[in-house]
């Protein structure tokens, strides 16, 4: 997993155990750029698993996580995460339950990614 770059999960209802496995691989995927695990039924508890495991891959560039069921404490989770992701810039949270809070938190996050499309 050392050299992975890619890696399209979408649409294959892994949900949060899903994401918690995934979660554990990409801590050793330091030179991941891409993920994408839209379509998966995926909430906060596997939303904050990833958030973890981004903290390991600040390669990434881009992050696609729409059409889940990530709320504002999952949103807060990854907005932690992105703060440590200066290399982001395609970044899909949409058709997912985030709110006020959530928007606001990734908002926040979204400063420290300088390539932001």
């Amino acid at each position: 997993c050392a050299n992975l770059q890619h890696l399209n999960l979408s649409v294959n209802n892994i949900a949060d155990d899903g994401a918690i496995a995934v979660s554990e691989a990409l801590n050793h995927c330091p030179q991941l750029v891409y993920l994408s695990v839209s379509v998966n039924s995926i909430g906060d508890k596997g939303a904050t698993a990833l958030s973890g495991a981004l903290i390991h891959c600040n390669q990434i560039q881009t992050l696609h996580l729409g059409n889940n069921n990530i709320s504002d404490i999952g949103a807060v989770a990854l907005s932690e995460a992105l703060r440590n992701c200066p290399r982001l810039h395609d970044l899909s949270v949409s058709e997912n339950s985030i709110g006020d809070k959530g928007a606001t938190a990734l908002s926040g996050a979204l400063i420290h990614c300088n390539q932001i499309q």
